[in-house]
């Protein structure tokens, strides 16, 4: 199996991390020695558009999994940050006040957003989803838009 499983629906390319994990709110997680890289899946980056501005909460804040911890702003919408993990926020990606197009551009690597020290990983990596489960997810979502779309 390669780095990504891979959907096209017409010009676009939808790509799932193996070996992260998925929030059903769009959110992934990459789990390190006790604490987890946080970011916004592909999926969610081309389906909201551009990001222009992110506004994001201060390390040293205590987060559980569902909390909002901040807001991404897209050339189509605003939307909430939604941690996808229980912890302390330790660091935020200092690139994100100079480019957060990142997000766009890398979105499992340089556009990560948070990194998370966890109070349960057990019981966080419980409630997310694998890469393949989330990857059925997403297609059935990419299904859902092009039948809004085309009928």
């Amino acid at each position: 199996m390669g780095e990504f499983l891979e959907a096209t629906y017409e010009k676009f390319i939808f790509k799932v991390k193996v070996g992260y994990l998925y929030s059903k709110e769009e959110f992934w997680a990459n789990f390190q020695d006790g604490a987890a890289i946080v970011g916004l899946t592909d999926f969610m980056q081309k389906s909201k558009g551009d990001v222009a501005f992110l506004e994001t909460v201060e390390p040293g804040l205590e987060v559980k999994r569902g909390d909002e911890i901040g807001k991404i702003e897209t050339i189509k919408a605003t939307f909430a940050i939604i941690s996808p993990v229980t912890g302390k926020i330790t660091e935020v990606n200092p690139e994100m006040d100079a480019s957060p197009y990142l997000i766009n551009h890398d979105p499992y690597g340089a556009g990560w957003i948070y990194r998370i020290e966890l109070s349960d990983p057990e019981a966080d990596k419980g409630q997310l989803l694998q890469a393949s489960e989330y990857f059925e997810r997403m297609k059935d979502k990419i299904a859902r838009e092009a039948k809004k779309l085309y009928g």
